[in-house]
């Protein structure tokens, strides 16, 4: 997958998403305007960041800037980017389990690659989007993500973290790295998310997800 590249036909849409979201009242518009700032810091940014010596890093990191960074907080167009790929749709139910979770909203497909297995899903609660792959370096994966986000910084963002976490599991140490993407005066941003695993073995070794969030 590649990130895509704004042109004139972005920049068309862009304005007129606006225009939809001026109409849809003050709060629409705050959601929308925090995501063209970080939709542009995200593509400015993203040809630095296949830094991994692990391809399935880089190609898990590059699934989630082309597939979940352009549709934060929009289910509806991550399934049509799902739907304009062909990519077979999830149907198994331990593998909805683990891409999907509770709730109903929903929904997973698998990625195909010689490189590996990966899947890109809809949470079923949050729906927050997210991508997934078998086995990658956990290290590897924490590390260009964590340069991602840092990389996001910008003036009238505010970006930090809001979570560091480590858990025991049978296939070691399981990480859970959370950062917040505010406004810098507002309550409606987002929630970039990394799960990693020590070890292979499990459903999945790493995650990359985005959702919306509100300022508490």
């Amino acid at each position: 997958a590649t990130p895509r590249n704004v042109g004139s036909f972005e920049v068309t849409i862009v304005l007129s998403n606006l225009m939809d979201a001026e109409r849809q009242g003050p709060e629409r518009k705050q959601m929308f305007i925090q995501r063209v700032l970080l939709l542009a810091a995200l593509f400015v940014n993203a040809p630095e960041f296949a830094l991994a010596d692990d391809p399935s890093a880089n190609f898990v990191l590059r699934l989630f800037i082309d597939a979940c960074v352009p549709n934060m907080g929009q289910p509806d167009n991550t399934r049509a980017w799902a739907a304009e790929r062909h990519l077979p749709e999830v149907s198994a139910p331990a593998a909805l389990e683990v891409f999907v979770g509770a709730g109903t909203k929903g929904s997973a497909w698998a990625v195909p690659s010689p490189l590996g297995s990966f899947a890109i899903s809809i949470r079923g609660t949050t729906e927050a989007c997210a991508v997934w792959v078998r086995t990658a370096d956990p290290a590897e994966l924490a590390a260009v993500f964590k340069k991602l986000m840092e990389g996001v910084a910008r003036p009238g963002l505010d970006v930090g973290i809001d979570s560091d976490t480590t858990t025991p599991t049978p296939v070691g140490q399981a990480r859970s790295l959370v950062y917040h993407v505010w406004p810098a005066s507002g309550k409606i941003g987002f929630a970039f998310t990394v799960l990693t695993a020590e070890h292979a073995g499990g459903a999945f070794q790493g995650s990359l997800q985005v959702a919306r969030a509100t300022r508490q």
